[in-house]
């Protein structure tokens, strides 16, 4: 039977493009702890017909785990795990890539349109076009996606792009991190992995939408088996939950406090999560 898609039944819907229904990937042997989407067998071409870009790939996903206070370190995009998950795709071959594309006529160029950059990128085989792209969007605002879709459908339109990658936040780890790692916004307390930034329920429907027009995608999540000392993590996030729900479900009224009091025990909580997972120490230049 082939693979349920990832999204909604769309069927009724004329707006989404039935072949851009997102399902689990045909290749099999992935590496766990991450949720995989696939779009016009993404992950088939990266396979066969870019197999050293594949293995890079499988290898980098193999090895890459998070650890629990680069959660909280600040760094937008480029944190220290995304720095690294790039660094470790670079010892394949892999780099970042401004792509130029110009046309001509009997010689003579008569446009040139803007430059793609991509994040990471390798050529296919023997160092010919098209090649494979990957983008990880770990914490920006949602938007970032949009500007990644556009890219990869321009750059397949081109003949550029054999297909593109985007790795984000799994739905799973994104429920963790927006009860557990939190910061201030002057006397707010905040989380730092809000619901306009990039993760999977973000991605999904951009996608299913049409967004990155026929470029096949591979759509990685990644998931809390990806991060060192997870049991930390949960137990942080159940106890900033259960003090939330005791305010917003009226508990504190069976106990005779008031809902001043119960905000003040919220706070109090989400000040001891801030403590319980410091970020790392800044890198010196």
């Amino acid at each position: 039977m082939p693979d349920e898609p990832l999204t909604d039944d769309t069927s009724a819907d004329p707006i989404i493009d039935a072949q851009a229904v997102i399902t689990g990937p045909t290749v099999t042997d992935l590496p766990d702890g991450y949720s995989y989407g696939v779009t016009r067998y993404a992950d088939l071409i990266l396979r066969d017909a870019l197999p050293d870009a594949w293995d890079a790939l499988v290898k980098t996903l193999t090895d890459f785990h998070i650890e629990l206070q680069e959660l909280q370190t600040g760094g937008g995009g480029r944190t220290r795990h995304v720095t690294r998950f790039d660094a470790t795709l670079n010892t394949h071959g892999w780099a970042k890539k401004n792509i130029r594309i110009a046309k001509t006529i009997d010689g003579q160029q008569v446009y040139e349109v803007r430059g793609h950059e991509i994040d990471m990128f390798t050529l296919g085989p023997d160092g010919t076009y098209p090649g494979a792209a990957v983008e990880m969007e770990w914490n920006n605002k949602d938007p970032f996606f949009d500007r990644d879709l556009i890219n990869y459908q321009a750059l397949h339109r081109e003949g550029v792009l054999a297909a593109g990658v985007i790795v984000t936040r799994g739905d799973r780890l994104q429920a963790l991190l927006k009860d557990a790692i939190l910061g201030k916004d002057g006397s707010r307390i905040v989380s730092k992995y809000g619901e306009s930034t990039t993760h999977w329920r973000k991605l999904l429907p951009r996608v299913a939408l049409g967004g990155g027009g026929e470029c096949p995608l591979l759509l990685i999540g990644i998931e809390p088996e990806r991060i060192n000392d997870l049991r930390r993590l949960e137990e942080v996030a159940e106890f900033v939950r259960d003090a939330r729900e005791f305010l917003d479900q009226k508990q504190y009224q069976a106990v005779g406090m008031t809902r001043a009091e119960a905000q003040q025990r919220l706070r109090n909580v989400q000040e001891a999560a801030i403590q319980a997972i410091p970020p790392l120490p800044r890198e010196r230049d």
